[in-house]
């Protein structure tokens, strides 16, 4: 404490007169400057940069990130910019996408710890690079998956096709003659056992086609409708209609005759053709569900009255029987619905 008269620093800390010229101490005085003193800032704890400087973003920061719009979530985890995983969320995650597109950089310098504006720059850069590196390779698969699929489902149907072909001529020649000569499998071709292939695309019966029935044909209305007749009697006229026609007759020893009919277009590519049967004899006719794996081709067996049928399906092949009832395919009976009805 020093004198405010001869400044004469006292040697007690506490005294009241000064011990060379008597005059007393102004405590008070003393105990402001004190405090005055103490809340100076120290050299060694100057104030924080974080309150001095306010929340400017450097040069370079701002700007478009494909990174994180094609990769969004991942880029979002990468980036501890936990506001990107609502890219996740159907339909609102595009938006989101979009959103970091044009965001992203800002939010990703404020979340990382970056050890400068060029070490943000190529980290960000490699993001952009991943980002439409990805996008290009999902690009180059989808474009070969268009074209492999359909020639895969094409080969794979031709395949099942020819074998299930060659099954039946070989349980039918008995043997590998052809003729049911050579090696004896224990088959041999009944009296009343037919078989071949049929193509709906390839093989149209004649119309008019003669039947036990009477003519059977394919007819233009007068509303310009397509009709299927039989003897001039409208039997279908509906939207199938003008793409029906025969395929095969498969006559029986009691006079009636079981008709394939094939309905081939107007499905589009996804299901080329459907059959049905046309049950005809001289007192009428009557007709079957269609049925069918949508393949224009198939084989054919006849034992009698029994029709059985085997069409390829992807990776294998649906077996159709069919004894002038009920249409039996894969072991379940068809029924006729709005859907498989041949006259809608």
């Amino acid at each position: 404490m020093f004198c405010g008269e001869c400044g004469t620093k006292s040697k007690e800390e506490n005294a009241l007169f000064c011990e060379d010229c008597g005059a007393a101490f102004n405590i008070d005085t003393n105990l402001d400057s004190q405090r005055n003193v103490s809340s100076l800032p120290s050299a060694a704890h100057p104030p924080s940069l974080s309150t001095a400087i306010p929340d400017v973003l450097p040069d370079g920061i701002k700007g478009w990130s494909w990174g994180a719009l094609l990769l969004n979530w991942i880029w979002a985890i990468g980036n501890r910019t936990w506001i990107g995983l609502l890219a996740l969320i159907p339909y609102v995650g595009f938006g989101i996408a979009i959103w970091l597109g044009f965001k992203g950089r800002e939010m990703a310098w404020r979340n990382g710890k970056w050890e400068s504006v060029e070490h943000f720059n190529r980290v960000q850069k490699r993001w952009s690079q991943w980002g439409v590196g990805v996008m290009i390779a999902s690009l180059v698969i989808g474009v070969l998956a268009a074209i492999a699929i359909p020639a895969y489902h094409s080969y794979a149907n031709r395949a099942v096709e020819n074998n299930a072909s060659e099954e039946i001529a070989a349980a039918i020649s008995g043997g590998a003659g052809g003729n049911g000569q050579g090696m004896d499998t224990g088959f041999r071709k009944p009296d009343n056992v037919e078989s071949g292939t049929i193509d709906s695309n390839a093989v149209e019966l004649p119309t008019p086609l003669d039947t036990v029935s009477g003519k059977l044909a394919k007819t233009q209305m007068s509303n310009g409708q397509t009709a299927i007749t039989l003897n001039d009697q409208v039997l279908f006229n509906g939207d199938d209609a003008q793409w029906q026609k025969p395929v095969r007759v498969f006559k029986l020893p009691d006079q009636r005759e079981f008709i394939l009919m094939a309905s081939s277009g107007g499905r589009g590519a996804s299901c080329e053709t459907l059959f049905y049967f046309l049950i005809v004899d001289r007192s009428g006719f009557k007709f079957t569900p269609e049925f069918g794996s949508c393949s224009a081709q198939g084989a054919y067996t006849q034992e009698g009255s029994r029709i059985t049928l085997k069409l390829p399906t992807m990776g294998g092949q649906s077996t159709v029987v069919f004894e002038g009832d009920t249409v039996v395919e894969d072991g379940k009976a068809v029924n006729l619905v709005e859907g498989n009805d041949p006259s809608k």
